[in-house]
């Protein structure tokens, strides 16, 4: 397996910082999620389509970052347009969960959602 060369892995951690940071701001200010489009154009460090697979892993990887570090899953705060939840690469971001039924996957979203906000009121 070949691995990234040392600018993409920093590109990609820039990235993923900046995604991070937006995230934990809106947290701290308690604003309501926002759309994968509107992250996007709050991105500043690379150009990505809210429609991306690379959104989905970048997401995924802030979560996973978030999850190691002890605190609330972030990506929480991003959601669909259509559907007013985040889509399903939210649910890979904590594999121990497994595939959760629509309902239950709503009801995991809401409580990872409210811990991103209760976490962050205080820090």
């Amino acid at each position: 397996m070949r691995s990234k060369p040392a600018a993409e892995d920093a590109k990609w951690k820039a990235v993923t910082e900046e995604i991070r940071t937006i995230l934990v701001d809106i947290a701290r200010q308690g604003r309501p999620p926002i759309s994968y489009s509107e992250l996007c154009r709050h991105i500043q460090t690379a150009s990505i389509h809210y429609h991306s697979h690379l959104l989905t892993r970048l997401l995924i990887d802030v979560g996973r970052l978030e999850l190691e570090a002890g605190r609330p899953v972030l990506p929480a705060l991003v959601v669909s347009k259509q559907t007013g939840i985040p889509g399903a690469g939210y649910f890979k971001v904590d594999d121990s969960r497994g595939t959760l039924p629509d309902a239950d996957a709503r009801q995991q979203w809401q409580a990872d959602l409210d811990q991103v906000y209760a976490y962050w009121s205080t820090h």
